[in-house]
């Protein structure tokens, strides 16, 4: 699904919501506050499919499972239940067997018409269960940020700060290296749905970049790591970010 599609999509489930970013990074998540505190959420499931309807890529869905378990937790310590997964899973694949598939991965695209009507026939699923209040959408996703030329080189975007990860120990990097060139990264969305299909919260949090610089070049050059997203204090940090405030997070950036 094209970024301006999903925007679109969120903006228009959202529309005369309230809207709030305390923060230059920090992203401004939309909350329907009236819905959230009419609808009583207590019981809700974590979604195994994205709600951009693309698949997680691939080198992200093991750290994207490890978050799964992390959010569940942090949902758990703040007083929501948390329903089976299965039940989601069986509602959505059911849906694609009747309408087909969202994704095209020759193209790359997500078919909008297939994606509204899957969504309809998951949700309304899981409506008619009854024992689900929400459904929680936990997409990892890929994007570009860049370092600035601070002197710890530092990354920032949606309420994080990370410094640059090296690929070797005494990596030497030129003096003219340019730190501002795109540096990959990945971020937690989250999409917060009643069973009714009211969209009432969304938001993002910043994880980590998943490039380190490798020196061996003289210049440095940007490679994926081979162990990224291990760090559960930065995970944690996106997710306690990316749920603020439907769960208010302590410290919020620059909370007043």
């Amino acid at each position: 699904m094209s970024r301006f599609f999903l925007v679109v999509l969120i903006a228009a489930l959202l529309a005369g919501c309230s809207s709030a970013s305390y923060s230059p990074t920090a992203f401004p998540y939309e909350i329907n506050e009236e819905r959230i505190k009419e609808a009583n959420i207590r019981r809700v499931i974590i979604a195994s499919a994205n709600v951009s309807g693309e698949p997680t890529r691939h080198h992200l869905q093991q750290p994207a499972a490890r978050i799964d378990r992390l959010v569940k937790q942090y949902l758990e310590q703040n007083g929501y239940q948390v329903v089976d997964g299965h039940h989601f899973e069986n509602a959505w694949n059911q849906a694609i067997r009747t309408y087909g598939d969202i994704y095209d991965p020759t193209t790359g695209r997500v078919d909008g018409p297939t994606w509204n009507a899957v969504m309809v026939e998951t949700l309304s699923a899981l409506a008619q269960r009854g024992d689900v209040d929400a459904v929680i959408f936990t997409d990892v996703i890929e994007h570009e940020v860049a370092h600035n030329i601070g002197l710890e080189h530092l990354a920032q975007w949606w309420g994080v700060s990370r410094k640059p990860h090296v690929a070797r120990q005494n990596t030497q990097i030129s003096t003219d290296f340019n730190w501002n060139q795109p540096v990959r990264a990945a971020s937690l969305v989250i999409t917060i749905y009643l069973p009714d299909l009211t969209g009432v919260f969304a938001s993002r949090g910043g994880l980590d970049t998943i490039q380190s610089l490798d020196g061996r070049t003289g210049s440095g050059r940007w490679v994926r790591r081979k162990n990224m997203l291990e760090s559960e204090k930065e995970l944690m940090e996106g997710i306690r970010l990316a749920f603020h405030p439907f769960i208010p997070m302590q410290d919020y950036p620059g909370r007043r």
